[in-house]
């Protein structure tokens, strides 16, 4: 079987660092992807006409220094608020689609929820039938707006971007949620690809490990990070038993590996010619250095390990997040924790 194509394109526009910062280092607010999961089977990644889907949008930051109002914790990312349109795209050979037709109702696009002022988004909708995608030769659906971190979307600015008219303009504004918290934004294009085949459908690919030092992720952030926990002061939430598996500042290069399940590399036709997924992966971290930002997961391998080199400073929680891509539509991600000791 042949490999599926490499494809590297991640679903958020953002400017580029000045400094040339690799794509593994989370200096500021990101969205490094988005999960879409069908309705009634969340496995499935890829929607047919006529189906609801759910869509998380995956936003990162980098961990926030410890609050100087004992009223109001360290938060990362920040306070969130985010617009998006739900759409078919308009037809075209070249260039960035944009959208056409709006989907609607569009279950989150506006958020956060007053329910859940801390509520990340996640959006729903309803796939249109495939008479309206057959008529502008659609094979996927849209997914465009903006997410803010202490500010709100700026409508203006949303507006001429899903026109197509510019990218090139601040997407979110004042008044700041948090006084003195920066304002942030980005703006998001999400591609949701029709399936192809209901027959043999795609399937969001999964991370069933991640290791540290050859060894189990260490606690206590091996399920995760609390978005309350500061960037200093980590040493003191680690038992004794803890500490000894965390790195120290400036060591050596540590052994990082992520593991898939074998079914995760999925086999599938196109015109008659059969491929293998190839996984993508991103290593993304808010402190030290990765050796690569990308790797892949070929079949018959499950597995890929790179390194990572803790940072010279010690008392930081860094925060990592692992993403992979199986080139169709289909994503996992997971987040882990490590405290670097002196």
């Amino acid at each position: 079987m042949r490999r599926a194509p490499r494809l590297l394109g991640l679903f958020a526009m953002a400017a580029c660092s000045a400094n040339f910062l690799p794509a593994s280092a989370v200096t500021d607010l990101r969205v490094i992807g988005a999960r879409v999961e069908v309705e009634g089977d969340a496995t499935r990644a890829n929607p047919s006409p006529g189906e609801d889907v759910q869509v998380s949008v995956l936003v990162v930051d980098r961990g926030a220094e410890p609050s100087k109002d004992p009223d109001v914790p360290a938060l990362t990312p920040p306070l969130l608020t985010w617009f998006f349109v739900a759409c078919v795209p308009t037809p075209t050979r070249i260039g960035p689609q944009i959208c056409s037709a709006p989907i609607t109702p569009c279950d989150g696009c506006t958020g956060p929820p007053p329910t859940d002022r801390f509520a990340f988004p996640v959006i729903g909708f309803q796939v249109p039938p495939k008479e309206e995608l057959d008529a502008v030769e659609a094979r996927d659906v849209l997914l465009q707006g903006a997410v803010c971190g202490n500010g709100v979307p700026s409508p203006t600015a949303i507006q001429r971007f899903i026109s197509g008219e510019s990218d090139d303009l601040e997407p979110c504004e004042g008044p700041e949620i948090i006084p003195g918290v920066p304002i942030q934004g980005r703006f998001v294009t999400i591609q949701i690809p029709i399936e192809r085949d209901p027959e043999d459908p795609n399937l969001n690919p999964e991370i069933s490990t991640v290791t540290f030092a050859g060894k189990a992720w260490p606690p206590p952030y091996d399920e995760g990070v609390p978005r309350t926990a500061p960037r200093t002061g980590c040493e003191r939430d680690l038992t004794d038993a803890e500490r000894d598996a965390h790195p120290r500042a400036g060591s050596g290069p540590s052994n990082i590996e992520l593991f898939v399940p074998r079914n995760s590399l999925q086999s599938y036709t196109v015109d008659g010619t059969d491929f293998t997924e190839e996984i993508q992966v991103s290593w993304l971290g808010d402190g030290g250095a990765f050796e690569v930002s990308f790797s892949f997961i070929t079949d018959p391998a499950v597995s890929i390990l790179t390194q990572w080199q803790a940072p010279p400073e010690d008392g930081l929680l860094v925060r990592f997040n692992f993403v992979i891509r199986d080139g169709r539509g289909g994503l996992d991600r997971v987040e882990r924790g490590l405290c670097v000791l002196p």
